[in-house]
């Protein structure tokens, strides 16, 4: 009898010992497992992050498009004219002709240059309508001369130019007896602008062109 019951109990602490045995070697596998399922579930959500947000995608690169350089600032600068130059004349002196001289003669006196007398013939009234002709005792206003020795401006070319033109006028309506007077004249006039000749075209006669570009083909320019 008490053997029957000591068998008993020991078959029954063996079973409890292989119960204690199999919880604890079956509770650190179920350990071992989760914790490997959860690495790898860790692992997975990690790619998944690393597929929806590449560090790099060079598709990606190839498609962006850089923004085009800034186009440098165009400066236009606006150059403003000069002020019209303003000639200014006055009086500077008086002269009385004496018997022999000429307009050429006495602008060479006062403004030193006998080529301008022109200029200053037109600026005073004579009692002869031909400019090659003046009195004894005449009074000439002299006037304050355009340019410096040879330096003259543009607009001061353009006034002498004019005051040639105005003398040829005079010529002009002198007759044919004037003509070698006409083609000097037109002659001299070119010494201030070389192309004289063919600005002023419309405003010469063209017989009278051919013989003072004559003068100048054959004698040069009055320089």
């Amino acid at each position: 009898m008490e053997r029957k019951r000591l068998r008993n109990i020991l078959i029954t602490l063996f079973v409890l010992a292989l119960l204690i045995l199999g919880f604890w070697f079956g509770s650190g596998y179920l350990k071992d497992r989760r914790s490997a399922g959860e690495d790898i579930e860790k692992i997975k959500d990690l790619q998944r992050v690393l597929e929806m947000e590449p560090a790099f995608d060079t598709a990606e690169a190839e498609e962006t498009v850089l923004p085009e350089p800034e186009e440098e600032a165009v400066v236009v600068i606006i150059e403003t004219p000069a002020p019209e130059e303003k000639i200014e004349r006055h009086i500077t002196d008086e002269h009385t002709v004496k018997k022999g001289e000429s307009f050429s003669l006495i602008t060479g006196f006062y403004w030193e240059d006998i080529f301008l007398w022109p200029d200053l013939y037109i600026r005073n009234r004579m009692h002869s309508d031909d400019p090659d002709l003046i009195y004894p005792d005449e009074i000439i206003t002299i006037y304050n001369r355009l340019g410096r020795g040879e330096d003259f401006s543009t607009k001061e070319t353009s006034e002498i130019l004019e005051a040639y033109l105005e003398v040829y006028r005079i010529y002009k309506k002198l007759g044919d007896r004037k003509n070698n007077s006409v083609w000097s004249l037109l002659w001299c006039a070119a010494r201030y602008d070389h192309d004289f000749l063919d600005k002023y075209r419309d405003r010469i006669d063209p017989e009278d062109r051919a013989m003072a570009q004559k003068y100048i083909d054959e004698q040069g320019f009055l320089d």
